[in-house]
């Protein structure tokens, strides 16, 4: 077997390979005896018609088996004795097959890209204050008694700011599918609501209906009616207050683990304290990622980037089942989406391998109990019970990626804990 390494880039190789026609001519013999032993010919006992005559009745069937022997073989050989890992299945181009002739192909496939990773250690930057104010802990309580109300229904009252009203709604978009809900909640004046939706409802009271069109504007958060008008059909039938309790020790003692509202303020503190360091150490974390990523710049695979934007935008599709909008019925520009995933999907890229390369210089490993344990937790956090998760997971091979994440993991931790980190004032 002849082989040539062609380097197209530090990520794409190409082997011409060329396996001479005797090797050919043996490969077809074994082939022949193994349809020899098993083809029913008439006139002939079973495994005992001439290769001849086997040949002749499975000419085609033989030579397709011969050729994906030989080159699923000669392809592994070859990019073995290059000490090359491909990642997915190659492009195979300008096959020769002739009889009596050498057989020969080329491959074209990606490798990881080589990473010898630097300037990793020492890294400098700064640690977001983590101070917890009187005001803090005084919007979080407020949200807390917020989250504490009562909706009454008001007869004869006109609907304002931070009301509720129960209505049906009926949506009809200049394009795509009707929508209709019934007894719906909205409240007056959230900030979540188009303008003109908030103008429509208030003053309303129980019994009106409502006929308004909107106009979303393009870059509106829900793709189904960005750049989209849509005309709504309201009808109210209640209209309902929001009844806030007032913050004193009352309140406190009926969360049911406070005596006082002192007790409560210092557990919100507390929160927030702990809420606040969690997010200083991951904005610390990414920070030293991000430096440490431009001090080790390397070719991509496309492969692995074009497999990282799909399962987003598989994400994003079962997102979108979940909150049951059907994505066949949603206009959505998937060409723009998928343009548009793809820069965070190449840093996501660039990060794993560069992770990896630290965890393969560092020596990072993680036992059998880390990643039972970080099993045990998804299943947790999923509602599902451990041993059926644990069970599809394998069928995935689902294990080997929990183990790859949390090896992941500690080389991040490993970086910020060799990391140069100043606190900020």
């Amino acid at each position: 077997m002849k082989v040539d390494l062609t380097e197209q880039s530090p990520v794409k190789k190409t082997l011409a390979i060329e396996i001479d026609a005797d090797e050919i001519a043996k490969e077809t013999k074994n082939v022949l005896r193994g349809y020899a032993s098993k083809a029913n010919i008439p006139g002939f006992r079973q495994g005992k018609a001439p290769l001849s005559v086997i040949e002749s009745r499975f000419k085609k069937e033989v030579d397709e088996e011969v050729r994906e022997r030989v080159m699923s073989r000669s392809f592994r050989d070859a990019a073995k004795e290059h000490g090359l890992r491909p990642l997915g299945d190659p492009v195979v181009d300008e096959v020769k097959n002739e009889e009596g002739e050498p057989f020969s192909f080329k491959v074209s496939f990606e490798v990881l890209p080589e990473l010898e990773v630097k300037n990793y250690k020492g890294v400098e930057v700064r640690r977001p204050s983590v101070a917890v104010g009187e005001a803090d802990v005084d919007e979080a309580l407020e949200e807390l008694r917020q989250s504490r109300s009562k909706l009454n229904t008001q007869e004869d009252r006109d609907a304002i700011t931070g009301d509720v009203i129960l209505c049906d709604l009926k949506g009809t978009p200049d394009e795509g599918e009707i929508f209709e809900r019934e007894r719906m909640m909205v409240e007056v004046g959230a900030s979540g609501n188009p303008p003109t939706f908030n103008e429509k409802l208030e003053g309303v009271r129980a019994g009106a209906e409502l006929d308004f069109k909107v106009d979303y504007p393009k870059e509106y958060d829900t793709p189904e009616l960005a750049g989209k008008s849509v005309r709504y059909e309201i009808a109210v039938h209640e209209v309902k207050i929001r009844e806030v309790p007032d913050l004193d020790d009352e309140f406190a003692k009926d969360l049911g683990e406070f005596d006082d509202l002192a007790a409560l303020r210092a557990r919100v503190q507390e929160d927030l304290e702990g809420r606040k360091n969690h997010e200083a150490d991951q904005q610390v974390s990414q920070a030293v990622l991000d430096k440490v990523l431009i001090e080790n710049p390397v070719v991509l695979p496309d492969l692995l980037v074009e497999d990282e934007v799909r399962h987003r935008l598989e994400d994003m599709v079962r997102r979108m089942y979940m909150q049951g909008i059907d994505p066949e019925k949603v206009e959505l520009d998937w060409k723009q989406l998928r343009e548009q995933q793809e820069e965070s999907a190449r840093k996501s890229v660039h990060a794993r391998l560069l992770l990896d390369a630290i965890a393969r210089k560092e020596e990072v490993e993680v036992t059998a109990k880390e990643v039972e344990e970080r099993m045990r937790r998804d299943a947790q956090a999923s509602g599902q019970k451990y041993d059926e998760f644990k069970k599809r997971l394998k069928e995935h091979g689902g294990t080997e990626v929990v183990k790859s994440q949390l090896v992941r993991e500690k080389s991040l931790d490993l970086l910020t804990a060799v990391a140069n980190i100043q606190s900020e004032e």
